[in-house]
């Protein structure tokens, strides 16, 4: 083999990238890795995966248009691995960026890239180590001449679905990691939701762990079927010597920030999320774990069973089934406003159908969705299919909702999704109130119509 022409490089030879540089070999494409890390160099020549001496070394052995991948953690690193790699690169050369990156940082690394001629690709990848081995799901974006130009390596390495490999090109600059983004703070409420099923049937059905992993196998079945539901049920099952693997993790729930760049992201162009809102702010909770002991000793935090009703579990899956179609709608949502804000030429239907196998959110809701959002030119609330499902299932939503809060059981997600839909569905909502409060003590005016011009009233102050 002519030791220079190697199809791509890659950079960062950690599990995800060293799995990512097995699954390219696998598919007959020629890779080298550069890590600095010895060691992992080391461990990724054991997998027959060559590995330069340096990141310039591996440059010079690449084959024209070099094709370079980073799989380094987001921040500064990437700025730096940028930095010493572009000095050897010439126009035409493509550099990907495959970590959780924020799409405004994408952004710049694409416009600084591009004064040298050098193409950049915002690339997300979901589906954690296995998916990196096995197919993941990707989302590029950038310069669809560069995207062109990997996109054949790019379609052998991801996961299918219908023969259809699960990568696109959602459009310009950072389309690629604004789409990722969405997708992990869907992730962060399908989770949430998931979560909060469970301690339902713990804590007042008195399901075991067992009991709890056969029904999210058996629910895994049918229409909840997805990767998330698949995992929840291998771990309930799991036990360490006579002990639930479970009881022995500890209840406070990290997180690396992509799900808060959601959030914080929808507030920017105004877009409710707040099943996703409501994940971030549970996951926040539980880290204030000494807080949360000293609450409920003081207070006596425990569960009040008396207040419970018995909740048959057709309920439960009516339940998770529409709080988790309401965080898909809300993260959809939040892609169709971005692409119009953002310039981006991404649609509904096209992030879907990338998400149908191979992402963590893979699932038969969002394959449902991928045709649902077909040609969508509306709020997905107002497309007929999601609506008569949700109106199908809402009314167990609102028992469960209601039965836990009366018990004490906080389940904070499912919660914000109904109340997210209780609103969209009403006509008038009671926010007139605050368009007088804010015109009484701030002079600003309030309209009569969508469309009608501001107007004041000459407010009195009240005698009491």
């Amino acid at each position: 083999m002519d030791t220079t022409s190697y199809n791509i490089g890659l950079v960062g030879l950690g599990v995800m990238g060293l799995n990512l540089a097995r699954n390219v070999t696998s598919k007959n494409f020629t890779v080298l890795g550069w890590d600095p890390e010895e060691k992992q160099r080391r461990l990724a020549e054991d997998y027959k995966i060559p590995c330069a001496s340096s990141i310039q070394d591996m440059v010079q052995q690449l084959e024209s248009p070099r094709k370079i991948l980073l799989m380094v953690p987001a921040g500064a690193v990437v700025d730096q691995v940028i930095k010493s790699i572009s000095p050897s690169l010439e126009p035409g050369d493509i550099i990907m960026d495959g970590g959780n990156s924020f799409f405004k940082d994408t952004d710049k690394r694409y416009q600084l890239l591009a004064e040298d001629g050098i193409h950049f690709l915002g690339l997300g990848i979901s589906g954690g180590h296995k998916g990196a081995l096995e197919g993941p799901a990707m989302m590029a974006g950038g310069d669809p001449e560069a995207y062109a130009q990997v996109k054949p390596i790019l379609e052998a390495l991801a996961a299918s679905y219908d023969s259809t490999p699960c990568v696109d090109f959602m459009g310009k600059s950072a389309s690629g990691h604004f789409v990722k983004m969405v997708h992990n703070g869907i992730e962060y409420g399908l989770m949430q939701v998931i979560s909060e099923a469970f301690d339902l049937l713990v804590e007042l059905e008195g399901y075991s762990y067992v009991q709890c992993a056969a029904l999210f196998q058996e629910w895994n079945n049918g229409r909840l079927q997805g990767y998330l539901m698949d995992i929840t049920a291998n771990i309930l099952a799991k036990s360490s010597g006579e002990r639930p693997i479970l009881d022995e993790i500890f209840d406070a729930a990290g997180q690396k920030g992509t799900g808060s760049w959601t959030a914080q992201n929808a507030l920017e162009l105004g877009v409710p999320v707040p099943g996703i809102d409501a994940a971030i702010r549970m996951r926040q909770i539980s880290g204030d774990w000494q807080v949360r002991a000293d609450l409920s000793n003081s207070i006596d935090g425990s569960i009040n069973y008396q207040n419970a009703t018995a909740i048959d579990v057709e309920l439960v899956e009516k339940a998770i089934y529409s709080a988790l179609l309401l965080v898909y709608i809300q993260g959809f949502h939040q892609l169709q406003v971005a692409s119009k804000e953002y310039g981006f030429s991404y649609t509904l239907a096209q992030v879907a159908k990338t998400w149908r196998n191979g992402c963590i959110i893979n699932s038969q809701m969002v394959r449902f969705l991928a045709d649902a959002l077909e040609s969508i030119k509306t709020h997905p609330l107002l497309v007929p299919t999601l609506g008569d499902q949700l109106r199908t299932d809402i009314e167990s939503l609102r028992f469960v909702v209601a039965n836990a809060a009366l018990s004490g059981l906080s389940l904070p997600c499912m919660s914000a999704n109904l109340w997210y839909w209780d609103a969209f569905t009403r006509a008038e909502l009671p926010t007139r109130l605050i368009q007088a409060q804010r015109d009484y003590f701030g002079g600003h005016g309030y309209q009569t119509g969508p469309d009608s011009a501001l107007t004041s009233f000459p407010w009195e102050e009240p005698t009491s």
